[in-house]
């Protein structure tokens, strides 16, 4: 530990595996893993919020049965989720001879659209659900009304208004997002194969504890430092909001 230039991690079959110096191979891997989980986040918050605002102008009954399709899709199991969308690619793929995504990786090989993209589709559906719900106790505050009634549209109110006071409650969720998309980043790249950074750090958990010790630091102090400047941060806006008012 107080040398961790020098650590040798070991990856692969206990029966056949290979070892590489701990550096810079940990660094490569960070890289690579957390650009998917960071690319996945933003996916997920943009098409989230774009979802739900256009949930606002469906009427009732439309409203309501794709309400329950989201909490539907939000019930399901993530891994089943991420198979039935390879073998909709491998069916499709026999039926057309044309391949919509990588599904696999082979040695070094780096995929990212596919695993992005399934990376985001629980952060999608958990957003959105949370957003309307948002949404909806928004709407029934007087300011709503009041911008109805200075002729703004329906629309720039949901959007300039609604959303402004719905963001405040996202940040207080980002928190166990952080932890689904983790946890489901490991599923992944096993699913996928990706030689990734949570798969070693898995094989690395049983025959090298320091080296384990050293990625769970990698993980926890970057998060715990932009949550804790995220919270000071929203803390001095919302004094300067009350200040203001």
């Amino acid at each position: 530990m107080l040398q961790p230039g020098s650590i040798i991690i070991k990856i692969g079959d206990p029966m056949d595996y290979k070892s590489y110096p701990i550096y810079p191979l940990f660094f490569q891997l960070f890289c690579y893993s957390f650009s998917l989980l960071l690319l996945a986040f933003f996916l997920a918050a943009v098409t989230s919020s774009l979802v739900s605002y256009l949930f606002m102008f469906l009427p009732k009954k439309v409203y309501q049965i794709c309400f329950r399709l989201l909490d539907s899709l939000d019930s399901l199991p993530d891994v089943l989720i991420i198979v039935f969308i390879q073998l909709f690619i491998v069916w499709f793929f026999k039926k057309t001879d044309i391949l919509l995504f990588d599904i696999y990786t082979l040695g070094d090989e780096k995929i990212y659209l596919l695993p992005i993209i399934c990376l985001a589709i629980m952060p999608i559906a958990f957003l959105t659900k949370h957003f309307l719900f948002q949404l909806r106790e928004e709407e029934e505050k007087p300011y709503v009304e009041y911008s109805y009634s200075k002729g703004f549209s329906k629309a720039y109110t949901v959007w300039v208004h609604l959303f402004r006071n719905v963001w405040i409650h996202f940040y207080y969720h980002i928190k166990p997002i952080f932890l689904l998309m983790l946890s489901n980043l490991l599923i992944i790249e096993i699913l996928f194969n990706i030689n990734g950074f949570m798969n070693v750090l898995l094989d690395v958990s049983s025959n090298t504890p320091s080296a384990f010790f050293i990625g769970m630091l990698m993980i926890y102090i970057p998060f715990f430092i932009v949550f804790t400047l995220g919270a000071i941060l929203l803390k001095k806006w919302l004094s300067g909001e009350e200040v203001s008012s």
